[in-house]
């Protein structure tokens, strides 16, 4: 009698010795899709404003074919993609850079493919407006370099579109595999 006694006694601790760790389990699966989610809407809203971005080196592309817009509307196109870096791609890329390591591996190399295509954006971005600047009365028209790197940016705001989206569906497919009770990889 006394032995089952503190053989369920024994029992009792053990499964209350499980819970805690069961609950620590329960609470990061909890924090690992939390974090999942922001990293999901963030690069959704890398995606938004690489529309914005395209729009606006689409219109650049469009018009450095023709004499007809003033150098003051290239201007303003440029300046609006240089805010829209700054302020859209920058503080979204800032914070899944710092939550990078605690998400899937392949939501890891997304961030990595959307950060190059972001710097390179920036840069050209950057190389487009100082040309613009420095080409004093020459027509848009004639600027060679000028029409190079308008393309460029339209190439990298493309290539952030296609990223942030394909990775938005595929987050969103396998979130949805998982509520299915499908078994697929976690990482």
């Amino acid at each position: 009698m006394l032995f089952r006694s503190i053989t369920r006694r024994v029992s009792m601790l053990a499964v209350f010795g499980v819970l805690p760790a069961a609950l620590v389990v329960g609470q990061t699966t909890v924090k690992q899709l939390a974090i999942e989610d922001e990293g999901i809407q963030l690069i959704g809203q890398l995606e938004d404003v690489a529309r914005d971005v395209h729009y606006n080196a689409d219109w650049l592309s469009a018009h450095t074919r023709s004499g007809q817009v003033s150098k003051w509307a290239h201007y303003h196109h440029l300046n609006e993609i240089k805010s829209l870096v700054n302020e859209g791609l920058r503080p979204a890329l800032t914070r899944l850079i710092e939550i990078q390591s605690e998400l899937p591996a392949w939501h890891q190399d997304t961030i990595d493919q959307l950060l190059a295509s972001a710097k390179a954006l920036a840069a050209d971005t950057n190389s487009a407006i100082l040309n613009h600047k420095e080409s004093g009365s020459r027509p848009v028209v004639l600027d060679e370099e000028y029409k190079a790197l308008i393309s460029l940016i339209n190439e990298h705001a493309e290539t952030l579109v296609k990223t942030s989206d394909a990775a938005g569906d595929y987050a969103a497919a396998h979130r949805q595999a998982v509520e299915a009770g499908l078994k697929v990889p976690q990482h």
